[in-house]
């Protein structure tokens, strides 16, 4: 199976059928959250779709960008309306008719949001059928964009993390809700723009690039004219946050979305400054945010980069490790701090760990024993509200580094030192 190869989808469809989707090992019960936690990790909110949730297909290192892209559009797609049902398929054969059936339903979504997609002139056959799944397949081919040359850059990151915007809107359609999606999506998208003009403006300088970036995600964003307008308007004008009606952002994950693009837009340029900062701070707050979940989008973006960073090459020329790593463990020391009473709990009701910490100030522990430590110490950093619907970059979080960003309180006595 070969997501560049016609006919892809009806394979894929078969081999994901005996794999059923276990929503329980998320331990989270809010759908937002949960499809964040979900999606997070895959980089389609960021623009950067890299790993698909779910299972991983054995072939999967021999397909090109664009085939895994698909994949992780896919999968995002299924998992948003998995959320939806009152109950899952539980034999292979009806899970596969799920699959099936929800891929039917995305060319089916699409066609709700765009009466004219089947018509357009990339479609070669037939205008399709809602039982066709090759329409699906041409509608997440087309839907992805993948450009290679720097100038297009900004262009496909916007488009991009747009279809999470398409992922969401398709499990609340696969509900019954939001009976104008057009129209709602069109609203968030203005939404983006306008904040994105306002973090350009925040400064009181418009930078060329800020300027090029804005009128690269405007030229993409295919609003009406009468949009486009009012958009630009805004930015050459000059707009703050007190000009914005956030309101049309009225769940927390679709808040949570435009928080995270503003601050990739202005991360992805050069490190977040003290002006920046504010700025940022000020658009949670209006959001309803609070300044610990700004942090913890800072922090799930850094971790975003720092786990894939050989496969984020466009963010290697902007920032270095170095420079990411620390600001990273100052997110997550400050976050701790904030838990020193709950960390602490835990560690001293893991009898296991407590015997380790015990040990280590008597002799060395071995290899295993540092091993079971760290993912222990993991498992607790997990266990907090505000870490449980991102994914800590596990690789990078080594025992030293855990140790130093554990508050000290926390450890045992005789240890902290």
């Amino acid at each position: 199976m070969n997501p560049a190869e016609k006919g892809w989808l009806k394979e894929y469809i078969k081999f994901r059928g005996p794999h059923p989707i276990d929503l329980s090992q998320y331990m989270i019960k809010d759908e937002d959250s949960l499809l964040y936690k979900i999606v997070q990790p895959t980089g389609l909110i960021y623009g950067h779709p890299i790993h698909a949730p779910g299972i991983r297909h054995p072939k999967e290192q021999r397909w090109n960008s664009l085939s895994k892209m698909k994949i992780v559009l896919l999968e995002s797609f299924i998992h948003s309306a998995s959320l939806k049902v009152n109950s899952l398929p539980e034999t292979a054969s009806d899970w596969e008719s799920y699959y099936r059936d929800t891929s039917k339903s995305i060319a089916e979504f699409y066609q709700v949001l765009d009466p004219q997609v089947s018509k357009k002139k990339y479609f070669f056959f037939r205008p399709a059928k809602r039982d066709d799944i090759r329409f699906t397949e041409k509608i997440l081919h087309r839907r992805l964009f993948l450009k290679s040359r720097w100038d297009y850059f900004w262009a496909s990151l916007f488009q991009n993390s747009l279809l999470f915007l398409d992922t969401y809107y398709f499990g609340e359609w696969s509900a019954g809700r939001f009976h104008n999606i057009k129209w709602h999506k069109d609203a968030i998208k203005m939404l983006l723009l306008k904040v994105i003009a306002a973090a350009a403006h925040a400064n009181q300088i418009i930078e060329r690039e800020e300027r090029n970036m804005f009128f690269t995600f405007l030229n993409s964003s295919n609003l009406t004219k009468s949009q486009n307008k009012i958009t630009k308007e805004a930015f050459r004008n000059g707009i703050t946050l007190n000009d914005i009606d956030l309101r049309q952002a009225d769940t927390w994950l679709l808040k949570k979305y435009v928080l995270e693009l503003a601050i990739l837009m202005i991360w992805a340029d050069k490190v977040v400054s003290t002006e920046e900062r504010i700025f940022l701070s000020d658009l949670a707050n209006r959001l309803g945010l609070t300044e610990e979940e700004l942090d913890i989008s800072l922090i799930a973006i850094e971790s975003f980069v720092i786990e894939n960073w050989k496969e984020v090459y466009f963010l290697q020329s902007k920032h270095s490790f170095q420079v990411i790593s620390e600001n990273i463990v100052q997110r997550i020391s400050f976050v701790l701090n904030q838990h020193k009473q709950s960390i602490s709990t835990e560690i001293r009701e893991s009898k296991e760990l407590w015997k380790l910490f015990e040990k280590s100030k008597q002799q060395s522990l071995t290899d295993d024993e540092k091993e079971k430590m760290r993912v222990q110490l993991i498992d607790i950093l997990k266990t907090i509200p505000a870490f449980v619907i991102i994914a800590l970059p596990g690789s990078f979080l080594t025992l030293p580094l855990l140790l130093k960003v554990l508050p000290k309180s926390a450890l045992p006595t005789g240890f902290r030192d």
